[in-house]
């Protein structure tokens, strides 16, 4: 399998107003590899989101390296989407001018880009909201959007920071099966922020457990149950289990 990412000796700090130096991670190591749906575990300021962000361009390591096929991460790039908790869908374009907005900066023909938005929006269910307004769709729907934006742009890694977390119960299991219907349909490398240890189980090829603050690797555990899986699968309780008390020690 080819390897994509690769994470070396990562640490990163950040400085208080008051000249305070707070660790946020301490020496990451972790390779990802081409096709693979990861999802990062952990408590609350563990870090999670700050790799996320350095693995995006957004950050850059205090100390360490991260390379994307082979090349050091110094920037954002249209190999690398991401999808944020909050929709950040522009309010004055309807939903298809929002998920045309990474080939319109592509300088991609309108109709073109049209024919790219409408096909990404089918994917994830919304063809027939095209012409809405962000404000008009529910919450589930928006972040449908969004995803199927960062898709448009036809990334090789989608990177996915909690994405589900603002939503209820039954709306997080719904995108949770569409989103593996779209990942199945595109094979895209997935690194997916979680706090939840049920949604990671279900999601994930391979759940990296984290440590609480500074966030270190704690655990890789590769999840084997068959796609599309089911939550009463033999193991899938002791599979929890095991994660939970990983995270309560």
């Amino acid at each position: 399998m080819k390897q994509l990412i690769q994470i070396k000796e990562v640490r990163k700090e950040f400085l208080l107003e008051k000249g305070e130096k707070v660790s946020a991670l301490d020496g990451i190591n972790m390779d990802i590899y081409d096709k693979e749906f990861i999802c990062l575990l952990g408590p609350s300021g563990c870090g999670k989101s700050t790799l996320l962000r350095i693995l995006a361009g957004l950050e850059t390591a205090t100390e360490g390296y991260v390379f994307y096929n082979g090349e050091p991460i110094s920037a954002p790039s249209r190999d690398r989407g991401m999808v944020f908790q909050e929709y950040s869908l522009l309010p004055w374009r309807t939903i298809a001018e929002n998920i045309a907005l990474g080939p319109e900066f592509k300088g991609i023909s309108r109709t073109e880009r049209k024919k790219i938005a409408l096909d990404y929006l089918s994917r994830v269910g919304l063809e027939k909201f095209a012409d809405a307004k962000p404000h008009e769709l529910s919450g589930g729907m928006r972040q449908r959007a969004a995803i199927a934006r960062a898709l448009a742009n036809n990334p090789e890694v989608l990177l996915m920071d909690e994405p589900f977390g603002a939503l209820d119960a039954h709306t997080r299991v719904l995108l949770q099966i569409e989103l593996l219907k779209i990942w199945e349909q595109n094979k895209k490398t997935v690194v997916f922020v979680t706090h939840s240890v049920d949604e990671a189980i279900f999601l994930a090829d391979r759940v990296i457990v984290m440590t609480s603050h500074p966030g270190r690797v704690l655990k890789s555990i590769n999840v084997e149950f068959a796609r599309p899986r089911s939550r009463f699968a033999e193991g899938y309780g002791k599979m929890m289990e095991e994660i939970f008390n990983l995270l309560e020690k």
